[in-house]
């Protein structure tokens, strides 16, 4: 519980930080994947002792669902702002980068989908979990919704902040 609402802090205070410092939007990005790298990477770390502690106990528990860890979902996500970061980063340097307002609303949208749709988690570990689906609260419903919802949200605003990385690097291209 401590482990999910220091991610959740980080991942709003650390973009925000450099927003308000001015920074490029390459610098969003790259804030949002470190924050998301060392929080998955300490995912994995926790997931290990978890192991070897379940290990010596109850081996028949060692690959269960209980004891997988989800920090691959943070590393990826972590490796995808890192690459559009990039992308950001170069066109920024070859002066390619025609609506940098534009994109950082765009990156705004995503990260805001992406804490969304990620943190599924956090409230299947504080809410009870019943055996079957149709014993689930209408609260679980309307939280489904809404990350199904913000999923493809994200994905627009990734296919949108594609398109344009794309369409700036093609108007610096034809302007030569």
């Amino acid at each position: 519980m401590i482990y999910s609402v220091a991610l959740l802090i980080c991942l709003i205070l650390a973009p925000l930080l450099a927003h308000f410092r001015g920074r490029k939007p390459a610098g969003l990005f790259f804030a949002v994947a470190a924050v998301y790298a060392v929080f998955g990477a300490v995912s994995f770390v926790q997931t290990q002792i978890v192991l070897r502690q379940v290990r010596e106990a109850e081996p028949a528990y060692h690959d269960t669902y209980y004891v997988v860890s989800h920090g691959h979902f943070l590393v990826t996500i972590g490796i995808a702002m890192a690459v559009i970061g990039a992308i950001t980063w170069v066109q920024t340097r070859f002066g390619a980068m025609r609506y940098p307002g534009l994109t950082k609303l765009l990156f705004w949208i995503l990260h805001i989908a992406l804490i969304g749709t990620s943190f599924q988690g956090v409230l299947a570990s504080i809410l009870p979990k019943p055996r079957k689906y149709i014993d689930y609260s209408k609260f679980m419903e309307t939280y489904a919704l809404l990350s199904s919802w913000s999923g493809f949200l994200s994905q627009v605003a990734l296919l949108g902040l594609l398109c344009l990385l794309l369409w700036s690097i093609m108007a610096k291209w034809l302007l030569r």
